[in-house]
């Protein structure tokens, strides 16, 4: 259903608050009866703000929670417990806006408040740089309050978004270096919430979690145990295809698991690539619904994948994972592509880290390339004793000494 959104958004109060010292927002979340909270991010990005539901839900439990996602992420989050109504929208950076959700009647009923003016506050929980229009919708929606993060958090988003902090009615300063995590447990804690609860809890649909099990009957069969590999990622976070093809198959071969390929349907071309790469036969994924996937990750004995979505899954699902970041070890901690800001929120023992020790020149703090760059550092023969020896301790079958 589209709805028309002023070509500006509407100027607000715009009150910036530092976080330092706990500053606090000017919310009443115990008098708020229905707010919406605008994320408009990719996979992982939605995982990581789970435990920013989980506490505005603790905290106000009587409220009306509705989150808007992006279309590519609502498999994941329409079966989120700590919300009541999750609909979805595409990027727009101009002109109406397209809602959708689990039906028409749902989505008219979202549309009938979005268009009513009827949410107290309207939250857009993002720290860094707004890129997908995240403040036009909750600005657009009326709410009595629109409360976000600051321009002046990051240097990037003070460029990207300038000007932005008037369409607030107030913005929370915090220019900590943290995991993005802590940012929004913070955030929760500024708008007048209590932090009770700092783990992460993925909900999955119960449709989805039988799909994924009839796959592994049908696919995988045996004892449904299987190592999955995520090897797609976005421009410098991805390992070239040819080292992660050799990487899983020596870890396939010396783990004696069978290996499933998991990605999106835009992966299509890239996955028969990669498999035709691979020494031992794999079962592909590729072209599952997000939900789907997700539940098979959860099946998984363990995942070895890179800075993506599927790593975050797999850490929320207790999923043993080896990440690959390209981040080098000696890199700036507040680097968009840092572990420090992004790593997997989960169990500290079931989440290996891998990265290179320095950057290649001309990088210097992180890598900032468009395409494998710093993390070509990392070969077959260097990854695969280090990344065999994390999944091992879960892995019963797993032999001593991986061969290189």
């Amino acid at each position: 259903m589209t709805v028309p959104l002023p070509a500006a958004p509407t100027v607000r109060r715009g009150l910036v608050v530092s976080a330092e010292g706990g500053g606090r927002l000017p919310v009443d979340l115990a008098a708020c009866r229905r707010i919406l909270v605008v994320r408009l991010d990719f996979i992982g990005d939605w995982v990581l703000m789970l435990p920013f539901l989980a506490n505005l839900r603790a905290s106000a439990p009587g409220a009306e929670i509705t989150t808007v996602v992006l279309t590519r992420v609502y498999d994941l989050a329409r079966a989120c417990r700590f919300v009541d109504r999750v609909v979805a929208v595409d990027p727009v950076e101009a002109g109406p806006v397209a809602f959708f959700g689990r039906d028409e009647a749902d989505v008219a009923d979202f549309v009938a408040d979005y268009t009513g003016g009827v949410f107290d506050l309207a939250l857009v929980p993002r720290w860094d740089t707004d890129f997908n229009g995240a403040l036009r919708i909750a600005n657009g929606s009326g709410a009595r309050k629109v409360i976000g993060f600051s321009e002046g958090c990051t240097a990037q988003r003070a460029v990207e978004n300038r000007g932005d902090d008037r369409f607030y009615d107030a913005v929370l300063l915090d220019r900590s270096n943290a995991h993005e995590v802590e940012h929004k447990l913070g955030f929760v804690e500024a708008i007048g919430g209590r932090v009770s609860e700092r783990g992460l809890r993925l909900d999955l649909d119960a449709a989805d979690r039988a799909a994924a099990d009839r796959f592994v009957t049908d696919e995988i069969g045996g004892d449904g145990r299987f190592l999955a590999v995520a090897p797609f990622a976005i421009g410098r976070k991805g390992l070239p295809p040819v080292v992660t093809a050799d990487v899983t198959a020596r870890l396939a071969r010396e783990l004696d698991l069978p290996v499933v390929v998991i990605g999106s349907p835009v992966h299509g071309e890239e996955a028969a690539a990669f498999a035709a790469m691979l020494t031992r036969p794999a079962v592909s994924a590729i072209g599952l619904p997000l939900g789907v996937s997700a539940a098979l990750i959860g099946r998984a004995a363990a995942l070895v994948g890179m800075d993506s979505g599927p790593a975050h899954i797999a850490a929320a699902l207790g999923t043993p994972v080896s990440v690959v970041f390209a981040h080098p070890e000696s890199g700036a901690a507040d680097h968009v592509g840092s572990p420090e800001r992004f790593r997997p929120w989960g169990d500290p023992a079931r989440i290996q880290i891998v990265q290179p020790a320095t950057p290649l020149a001309p990088c210097v703090e992180g890598c900032e390339a468009d395409a494998p760059h710093c993390i070509t550092q990392l070969g077959a023969d260097w990854l695969t004793p280090r990344i065999a020896g994390f999944l091992a301790r879960f892995v019963p079958e797993a032999v001593e000494g991986v061969a290189t």
